[in-house]
């Protein structure tokens, strides 16, 4: 009597499993150029976070010539379809155009990556430099007073005394 809520349970378990299990890669590949455009778009986003992670954009322009480039390619496959849908010159530009943006969203994550830990670097030496800053000037204003007291007792321990004469010490 056991095994039944056992199995029921393994039943629910396993059809769980199934369902939740990413069904893209068993269904048939995309169009090519669909996966051009959508590739395409996710270089251009990368484009705009690596410029707001503060890459510049001189290292940031050759990316957007090859993103135009792959732009051009996708294009061509695109009017090359509509013309023959079996044409394979349609394939091959859209599988360049792939190649390139996938090259130009690496290359971006790459860079807004940089810029972001330059950032950070900058930032945390800032925060040093204010820090030793702060610690020098509590330490004059705090030391300051001690410093002087130290130096007055120095001049008086070297002060001859001079006894019975009526020269003033020095």
């Amino acid at each position: 009597m056991r095994t039944r809520p056992l199995a029921l349970l393994f039943c629910i378990l396993l059809s769980s499993i199934l369902l939740l299990m990413n069904t893209e890669h068993a269904s048939a590949g995309t169009d090519p150029i669909t996966t051009a455009r959508t590739d395409l778009v996710a270089a251009f986003q990368s484009i705009q976070t690596a410029q707001r992670q503060g890459a510049s954009n001189t290292d940031l322009l050759p990316l957007i010539i090859q993103l135009n480039t792959a732009l051009q390619y996708e294009e061509n496959a695109t009017a090359l379809q509509q013309q023959d849908p079996t044409d394979p010159t349609a394939t091959a530009y859209a599988l360049q155009s792939i190649n390139l943006s996938t090259n130009v969203s690496l290359q971006a994550q790459r860079l807004g990556d940089e810029a972001q830990s330059a950032s950070l670097r900058r930032s945390v030496i800032a925060y040093g430099l204010a820090l030793t800053a702060a610690t020098v000037a509590a330490l004059g204003v705090v030391g300051a007073p001690r410093l002087i007291r130290f130096i007055q007792k120095n001049r008086l321990r070297r002060a001859r005394i001079v006894y019975g004469e009526d020269n003033p010490a020095r």
